[in-house]
């Protein structure tokens, strides 16, 4: 049996629904990643929830944010 891990992130610079989609498309293409679920704070900082079977790696997801223009400030425990 697998066990899905879910690690959540601090985002800043997303302002719409097209960042939630950039973000998301961007994430999703990390190996390992199962799901991703943003949380849009408009002017303020963004919750992106990242799950994966194994743990996946955070400097990858901090570069498919990166790639989509944002930036990855921080790691929710």
């Amino acid at each position: 049996m697998e066990t899905t891990t879910t690690t959540t992130y601090t985002v800043a610079g997303m302002t719409c629904g097209h960042c939630v989609a950039a973000v998301s498309t961007e994430v999703g293409q990390v190996d390992g990643v199962t799901g991703v679920e943003v949380e849009l704070v408009p002017g303020g900082t963004s919750f992106l929830r990242v799950s994966g079977v194994v743990p996946v790696d955070a400097d990858a997801v901090s570069a498919a944010v990166d790639e989509a223009g944002y930036v990855v400030t921080g790691a929710v425990a």
